[in-house]
């Protein structure tokens, strides 16, 4: 758990910690980077690591949760402005804002570590979903199973679609994705 204080040199000290772990990145696997290493790099202390992060994986999870923070205002930004008529159209902002900048969802595969962002996303999606069930008045029996489905596929869409060089364009993509999904719902095929 990432635990950073609300005050402009704990962040600095977090995003030099970031930047020395994505600079021993490029220079070998994840797994093998350790907190020496890091602090070294970042010229910080042992302590000061120890202050905001519990282990590695930490700092990746602080990013990710600084990323979604992003997305997630660019999601309802997009949303206010447009009218809701397609089923891609959440799809479409999440893409558009990858499209601008996938550096992490690169890292977070380069790292095997996906499951970072499939988790904070999920966390995300249940809070966001669970305010908006309430007012919808659905039983809430499959709700975690709604919530872990959506995030797998968003997250593991996404995975692919870095990995293809990002192609197709976002907005092409959300409506293949959209359509396909309205012929597997009609041929009964969706799982």
């Amino acid at each position: 758990m990432y635990h950073i204080k609300n005050d402009q040199r704990a962040a600095r000290s977090a995003e030099a910690i970031y930047v020395a772990l994505v600079s021993l990145m490029e220079e070998k696997s994840f797994a093998t980077i350790k907190v020496t290493e890091i602090v070294a790099q970042a010229q910080v202390a042992r302590a000061t690591f120890y202050r905001s992060f519990d282990v590695q994986e930490d700092v990746l999870r602080w990013r990710c949760d600084q990323i979604l923070d992003k997305l997630f205002v660019y999601i309802t930004r997009f949303v206010k402005s447009q009218p809701r008529t397609a089923s891609s159209a959440l799809l479409k902002p999440i893409l558009r804002f990858f499209y601008l900048d996938a550096t992490f969802i690169e890292l977070l595969i380069q790292a095997e570590r996906i499951d970072i962002l499939q988790r904070a996303f999920q966390a995300r999606l249940e809070r966001l979903g669970r305010k908006a069930v309430a007012l919808l008045n659905v039983p809430e029996d499959y709700l975690d199973y709604w919530f872990a489905l959506r995030a797998a596929a968003v997250v593991s869409m996404l995975v692919q679609w870095v990995k293809e060089g990002k192609r197709p364009a976002p907005d092409e993509l959300a409506d293949g994705i959209a359509e396909l999904a309205r012929e597997m719902s009609q041929a009964n095929l969706m799982v």
